[in-house]
């Protein structure tokens, strides 16, 4: 699993946790994904993360409060529930397998060996 991913997984562990929506989405950003820097994404996915982030710094803080959570109290419960499903699919899109930093090799056909006796059919 990669460094993001995990990252992604123990936000994902806070989103379902106990609580109202908005303080679940605001612990799992700012505990787990706030220090997060969209270049180290996956090209494909640094637009999505790029959007999370700019709606959850969209408001300036009154007092001692976080532009974050600043910006989740202003929200809707439908805005929030959007925002914690975006972080759902920027997870699964960094677990999905296949994602490839290099080009793939071309790997010949190895000289095949014959079946272990156990193995073969009985005629």
């Amino acid at each position: 699993m990669s460094y993001l991913s995990e990252r992604f997984e123990v936000a994902i562990h806070a989103l379902v946790g106990e609580g109202p929506i908005k303080q679940r989405l605001a612990e799992a950003y700012i505990e787990h994904l706030g220090d997060l820097d969209s270049k180290e994404f996956p090209f494909d996915l640094r637009q999505d993360f790029d959007a999370l982030y700019d709606a959850l710094h969209c408001v300036n803080p009154d007092g001692k409060d976080s532009c974050v959570r600043a910006s989740i109290r202003k929200m809707s419960v439908v805005e929030v529930d959007v925002h914690a499903e975006a972080i759902v699919k920027l997870y699964s899109e960094l677990l999905r397998g296949g994602r490839v930093n290099g080009p793939l090799s071309v790997v010949g056909k190895k000289e095949s060996k014959p079946l272990p006796r156990f193995l073969a059919s009985v005629d």
